[in-house]
């Protein structure tokens, strides 16, 4: 189809911009970490629910966050959780945040 040569021709012109905006301009490098760091935490947040063999639901009944509220945390990049409901799902699940330098980490958030 031609459509799709089109759309990978496409998305090829845009991956190159983004990566020399990457490599070249500080905010865009920030922005662009910003998410890929978000996106990591809410993979881990419901990787480790599942480890513990909890269902969203059972998260929503101990916590009292809607299943859409936590289904957002889990998956959502447009909404970010407030800090309120972040610690209550993170307590749920059997875990608790803390901070470690960047330079301690090698690479985790």
């Amino acid at each position: 189809m031609p459509f799709e040569n089109a759309t990978e021709v496409i998305l090829n012109q845009e991956s190159k911009e983004l990566e020399k905006a990457y490599s070249t301009d500080h905010k865009v490098k920030a922005a662009i970490d910003q998410f890929d760091a978000e996106c990591r935490l809410r993979k881990e947040l419901a990787d480790a629910r599942k480890r513990n063999n909890l269902t969203q639901l059972e998260i929503q009944e101990k916590t009292g966050l809607t299943q859409q509220t936590i289904s957002r945390i889990e998956t959502n990049t447009d909404i970010s959780p407030n800090l309120k409901n972040l610690l209550l799902y993170v307590n749920a699940i059997g875990y608790e945040l803390t901070l470690i330098p960047k330079n301690d980490v090698a690479g985790r958030i």
